[in-house]
C-alpha cells in the first residue's frame, strides 16, 4: 500500500472514516445547501486536494487534520496549505 494511501500513522484501520459515515455528516444541518460551494468548486478543490504531498489515505488533510471529502463543501472553510491557499487559487481561475 503506498503512503498516500492507507491510513495515517498515528490511527490504525479501526479509526477510518467510511462512506456512510461522511453521508451522515453531510446530511447534518452544518452542510445545508446554502453553506456548500458549487458541485463544480467542490470537485476542484477534490482534485487540488488529489495533487496534494498533504493529502493522505484519500480522505485527510494532515496540514489541519480534516476530512477533506467533508469539508471541502463548506464555503467557509480553506485550504491549510502554507503560503497559498490552494482552493482560492482554484476560485480565481474560475471568475
Amino acid at each position: 500500500m503506498s503512503e498516500r494511501t492507507k491510513t495515517c500513522r498515528s490511527c490504525g484501520d479501526e479509526f477510518a472514516v467510511n462512506p456512510q459515515q461522511m453521508e451522515r455528516l453531510l446530511a447534518s444541518p452544518a452542510f445545508a445547501a446554502e453553506l456548500r460551494v458549487s458541485e463544480e468548486q467542490y470537485m476542484a478543490r477534490l482534485e487540488a486536494c488529489q495533487s496534494c504531498s498533504k493529502f493522505h489515505g484519500g480522505t485527510t488533510c494532515m496540514l489541519c487534520g480534516c476530512l477533506v471529502p467533508v469539508v471541502a463543501h463548506l464555503k467557509s472553510k480553506n485550504c491549510p496549505y502554507p503560503g497559498t491557499d490552494r482552493w482560492a487559487v482554484l476560485a480565481e481561475h474560475s471568475h
